[in-house]
């Protein structure tokens, strides 16, 4: 999480291009290395090396602020247009990665994700760079953590994130097992949680519009609602009416979400620090949500139910529904 915000930090400071070609070139040779030892240990730092560098630095923390800096004029827009376009990565790259892995076996299947990411990497330095005199190379991590927390929409906004950063991760980890335990049959639990993540882009496709007439803090609001909403039904999706009910309702509200942070950090702390900002945001969501599985566990272990923990998440998302607030004012930069 900590390196989401020094990630965020170097994007501020030293602009995209920096960013996406280290991101390029540490990410290509650390898979390329997992790919080809023979050493599980090795296998296990150079993989986690890789990994950590392709969400740290190509992420939405990053890709987001990125459309901020390149689109001033229509950055909500291109915060829409960049999401909608993330959604389709796992329909693309799990079966892609899934087949490459049958037919060619993992380490082919590997290096072929490490080219892959290498050369997003690299066309995205080419293409772009956010860099400008005005980033100056100076400005200290901690004191401008410290600057974007000074208001009450800021920290509001920070509180929400943390705890539907717990709701989201219970939900995420309790889906199948809910459903299965309500009376599915496990293939049938499975099918509606994935198409759970097929229907986020349920809530990112209609963006635009819902932003114009209910505003960004009452979108938000209304994606926390549907994932609470989405959470009670799961909580009791023993028949294909109340699974359908969450994969369709709850995948909206998370599919919502990630656009909708990009654009009210944007609102929150201006657009000259987003990066560090977004990567604020987000170490308080991963953070949270880190915690929130334990503790989960330890309230099925003390009912016996793993419904009671969903029906927790549900009440938490509602909780970062009716903690969020609007900006005071709009941040200069």
């Amino acid at each position: 999480g900590v390196r989401l915000c020094f990630r965020g930090w170097v994007r501020d400071r030293l602009g995209s291009r920096f960013v996406f070609s280290l991101g390029a070139v540490v990410s290509v040779v650390a898979f390329l290395v997992a790919s080809s030892t023979g050493s599980q240990a090795v296998f296990a730092i150079a993989s986690g090396v890789g990994g950590g560098m392709v969400l740290a630095l190509g992420f939405y923390h990053v890709t987001q602020a990125v459309a901020v800096r390149v689109s001033p004029d229509a950055s909500t827009k291109a915060i829409a247009v960049v999401t909608v376009w993330g959604a389709f990565s796992s329909v693309v790259y799990l079966p892609l990665s899934a087949w490459l892995v049958e037919n060619h076996g993992w380490r082919v299947a590997l290096t072929v994700l490490a080219i892959s990411a290498g050369v997003s990497f690299l066309a995205a330095a080419v293409g772009m760079s956010t860099r400008t005199e005005s980033m100056p190379l100076s400005v200290d991590l901690v004191a401008g953590m410290r600057e974007a927390l000074k208001t009450r929409a800021a920290r509001s906004f920070l509180l929400s994130q943390a705890v539907m950063g717990m709701a989201m991760t219970v939900i995420t980890a309790y889906q199948v097992p809910v459903m299965t335990e309500a009376g599915l049959p496990l293939a049938t639990a499975s099918a509606w949680a994935g198409f759970r993540g097929f229907s986020q882009l349920f809530g990112r496709l209609p963006l635009m519009p819902m932003v114009r007439r209910f505003g960004v803090v009452g979108s938000i609001r209304i994606s926390y609602v549907a994932v609470w909403l989405g959470a009670v039904a799961l909580a009791f999706a023993g028949t294909p009416l109340l699974a359908g009910t969450f994969a369709v309702v709850a995948g909206f509200g998370i599919g919502a979400i990630s656009p909708l942070i990009g654009i009210h950090s944007r609102d929150v702390f201006g657009s000259q620090s987003l990066g560090m900002a977004m990567g604020v945001v987000n170490l308080m969501f991963q953070v949270a949500g880190a915690a929130g599985p334990p503790l989960a566990g330890v309230l099925v272990q003390q009912t016996g139910s793993r419904s009671v923990a969903v029906l927790a998440a549900s009440f938490l998302a509602l909780l970062a529904c009716l903690s969020i607030s609007s900006p005071e004012r709009s941040p200069s930069g």
